[in-house]
């Protein structure tokens, strides 16, 4: 009886080694599996990581681009002002004439009553006269040369603000006050969502956006990588509301405030006043940044975002919940 449970005890054991060893190779087998996958997916991820990294240098070039461009218009606003000054001291020594004239005229006047030859006081007269019109359309002229030259300075300080204006933004880490998309795709596995809109839009790369729904903030993102018309932002841990589940189509925006709007100005000069001002022209847009040019006496706006595929305000289906897409990085 003994032999006979010694028999079996050892089958035993022998069966239980036989399957630790099988279920060794088995585990052996999966791990060396799973590092050939993560490998493979690492591979992948290079060539992603490198495009973002000459993206960052494409960015820094157009920085540094706009910032010759802002240099460039402060030497002409300099050369501007100078003309202007020129311009106001001729304008001074038109009036120092026309007053001259006037001032003979009235001694012409005075020696009229004396001389008895009208005819020929009439045309000295006319001529004087018509010299006088000669050089107040000169003055007229000049001082119209004059308005458009403060226009176009007004015109130029107002492209120089709109750059200064993109770079303080954008030096201090910030999207642009302007930003608003929604969410296009959501990783939940790796923690992060993509934009329909990048670098051309304002997103800069490190800064903190915030997620709206019905005018709630519910989570906030960290954008890691920017191209030209897409970002991916990471979901900034435990900045998302209790029993909220995001959703693609949820709204994003900066979390820099936009500026107050511009103090309105009604135009005092009445109409058909003689030398008075060209009217202001219609708001321009300048081509670089796409920043309203204000005109004379207006305030500093920051520019809109142009309804372009630049600047899209949300995807044409951003309302409708979109199933969450594959890893761009497989």
């Amino acid at each position: 009886m003994q032999t006979t449970l010694g028999i079996l005890t050892a089958l035993v054991l022998v069966a239980s080694a036989f399957l630790g060893y099988k279920n060794k190779e088995k585990y052996e087998l999966q791990i060396s599996t799973r590092q050939k996958e993560e490998d493979l997916r690492d591979n992948k991820r290079k060539p992603k990581l490198k495009a973002t990294l000459e993206q960052r240098d494409d960015t820094k070039a157009e920085k540094e681009k706009y910032q010759g461009l802002a240099a460039a218009k402060g030497t002409e606003v300099e050369a501007q002002e100078k003309k202007v000054a020129d311009l106001k001291k001729e304008i001074e020594t038109k009036k120092a004439l026309a007053d001259e004239q006037k001032v003979k005229i009235d001694a012409l006047n005075a020696e009229l009553e004396k001389i008895g030859s009208l005819e020929e006081l009439v045309a000295k007269v006319t001529r004087l006269k018509n010299d006088l019109i000669e050089l107040e359309s000169n003055i007229d002229v000049t001082t119209t040369k004059l308005s458009n030259l403060i226009a176009e300075k007004n015109r130029t300080a107002t492209v120089i603000k709109g750059y200064e204006w993109e770079n303080g933004w954008r030096n201090a880490s910030m999207s642009s006050p302007n930003l608003k998309t929604r969410i296009s795709a959501i990783f939940d596995s790796y923690g992060f969502v993509t934009l329909p809109v990048g670098n051309r839009a304002g997103v800069v790369g490190g800064s903190t956006l915030e997620i709206v729904r019905d005018n709630e903030v519910i989570g906030k993102l960290l954008v890691k990588s920017v191209e030209a018309n897409t970002a991916a932002a990471e979901i900034v841990p435990n900045s998302i509301k209790a029993d909220t589940v995001l959703m693609v189509g949820d709204s994003v925006r900066s979390t820099m405030p936009p500026p107050p709007p511009p103090p309105k100005k009604e135009a005092t000069a009445p109409a058909g006043a003689p030398n008075a001002a060209p009217a202001t022209p219609a708001a321009e847009v300048d081509p670089l940044t796409g920043a309203p040019v204000i005109p004379p006496g207006g305030a500093l706006v920051a520019p809109a975002a142009p309804a372009d595929a630049d600047f899209p305000a949300a995807p044409a289906d951003a309302a409708t919940p979109k199933p969450a897409e594959d890893d761009p990085f497989k």
